[in-house]
């Protein structure tokens, strides 16, 4: 099934830098939104977000206690920090990484203890080892984001392991989970393990405008989580909880954006290798790039002023000689491409 994408070409400047689809929601999702917007906009959503907690229960065969749902994971992020951490907790997190982590940890008055990545990769004994030596919270970014690499079913037990034992609170980002084909860490929530699983709409699903997320954890998790929301009771608004319902209807829309996601990034990957590009491999939907001797911030602000195409550079999550860049669709890749061509090899002359 081919998706239609319609939003991306009414830009003025093609946006791979914020790992956005380029796929439109399914019709019939559109089509409750607008609706939802026309007859409910004067009306707040409900606090409790019942019926797409209940919806999100079921996709994954879970009882809504173990719920809770948010404006998209950064708030999740935050009340992650807010229910499990506090002034003084000591929080575990890898650098190079989003640092949203960080941010929410400190906003909580936590103190963070970060480790490096290894070959751009979680290092997940360092991790483990890290939440050992008296972490309260961790947080890990799996598949991660912004290297697109994914830890094994092992790796990720280690780092579990190491939470249970220490007694802390592991998070597990699992923003671009549906791009990979590893298993989710959902599995261990359901079998009964102190995990809490971060999971979004905003990128396979097509709803970042709707700004969705959810969590997965137990009941007394979740309970933490819900309770540190009291002061944001309306945090998850009525088009997203009108969407969200209705597009967990629409599995074969997402099978369809993996499919097509995976295939472009195969254009993008053939490209770079047959240039003598170096990058990191990915399962997601974004690939990390080196510039090579350019320096990555003037690139990125060449391919943004000179060709109008804009990607991320990860400068600021402290890889400076590296872009981020959004696996759009094949037209926009091979767009993005020619762009890179031209700005690296300019510099060079």
């Amino acid at each position: 099934m081919k998706i239609q994408t319609t939003a991306v070409e009414t830009d003025a400047l093609l946006r791979l830098h914020l790992n956005e689809s380029p796929y439109d929601p399914p019709r019939a999702v559109r089509e409750a939104i607008w609706s939802e917007t026309v007859r409910n906009s004067h009306r707040y959503p409900d606090s409790e977000c019942t019926e797409i907690r209940r919806a999100i229960a079921e996709y994954h065969d879970l009882p809504d206690s173990m719920i809770a749902t948010g404006n998209g994971v950064d708030e999740l992020v935050l009340l992650a920090a807010l229910a499990y951490a506090g002034y003084g907790t000591r929080v575990a997190l890898t650098d190079t990484t989003f640092l949203g982590y960080r941010f929410s940890s400190m906003t909580a008055g936590a103190e963070i203890c970060s480790v490096p990545i290894a070959n751009y990769r979680v290092d997940a004994t360092a991790l483990a080892d890290a939440i050992r030596q008296g972490a309260g919270l961790a947080f890990l970014c799996n598949p991660h984001n912004p290297t697109g690499t994914l830890l094994t079913v092992d790796e990720v037990e280690e780092i579990v392991s190491a939470a249970e034992s220490a007694g802390s609170v592991l998070v597990i980002d699992e923003a671009y989970i549906e791009f990979a084909q590893g298993e989710s860490s959902i599995e261990l929530v359901r079998a009964g393990r102190q995990v809490v699983v971060l999971r979004t709409f905003s990128k396979a699903w097509s709803l970042a405008s709707l700004r969705a997320g959810y969590a997965v954890g137990s009941a007394a998790l979740i309970k933490q989580m819900w309770h540190a929301r009291r002061s944001l009771p309306f945090n998850v608004n009525r088009l997203a909880q009108r969407a969200v319902p209705l597009a967990l209807q629409h599995q074969g829309f997402l099978d369809s954006v993996r499919v097509q996601t995976a295939e472009a990034r195969e254009t993008l990957l053939a490209s770079l290798i047959k240039a003598g590009v170096d990058f990191v491999d990915s399962v997601t939907n974004f690939v990390m790039i080196s510039t090579g001797d350019a320096d990555s911030t003037e690139v990125t602000r060449r391919l943004a002023e000179e060709h109008g195409v804009l990607v991320r550079d990860l400068a600021l999550f402290g890889a400076s000689g590296w872009i981020r860049v959004t696996v759009g669709t094949t037209e926009q890749v091979q767009q993005f491409y020619t762009a890179l061509l031209a700005v690296t090899q300019s510099s060079h002359r």
